[in-house]
């Protein structure tokens, strides 16, 4: 309940930039019980990873959507991909939301916020982003204009 609290505070967190976009020690991913999971990142072993925890009733989220899936359409060609779990949401309403959105990026969904908590996420959206080897090398909080020239660019940096 109190991750819920939480997650529902993140409607205030403002637009965040490519300075929001924290970097420091890779850090492995925390393992979490999750089949679909574990599947998802088998699919993509030896690539980088973009993932977006979002849920379709916070506002900032659905703004992001778009400019996330034209990052996954532009990056797609590097051999990175945008994976996006839906914490503390209804299915339907998630995937409804994604279809009317336009967006065909991989999808998990986290009722039960088991991924959330293990990754240490907080606030939605949040972006972690994955080297190669799946560890975190940068984590993002609140919605990102991954159109952004400086996003790019340190992307870039961050998946070379």
């Amino acid at each position: 309940m109190r991750l819920a609290a939480a997650l529902l505070a993140l409607a205030l967190v403002g637009p965040a930039s490519a300075a929001d976009l924290v970097t420091g020690m890779a850090q492995p991913l925390p393992a979490v019980a999750d089949a679909r999971l574990t599947e998802l990142l088998a699919q993509h072993k030896g690539s980088p990873l973009i993932v977006n925890f979002w849920a379709s009733w916070c506002e900032p989220c659905r703004e992001e959507m778009p400019s996330l899936q034209r990052l996954a359409d532009r990056w797609r060609v590097r051999g990175v991909s945008v994976l996006i779990i839906a914490v503390a949401d209804k299915r339907d309403k998630a995937i409804d939301f994604l279809w009317e959105a336009g967006v065909t990026l991989p999808q998990l969904h986290d009722p039960e916020q088991a991924v959330a908590r293990a990754w240490g996420v907080r606030t939605l959206p949040t972006t972690l982003i994955l080297d190669r080897r799946h560890r975190i090398v940068a984590r993002g909080r609140g919605a990102i204009d991954w159109d952004e020239a400086a996003v790019e660019t340190k992307l870039q940096t961050l998946l070379k």
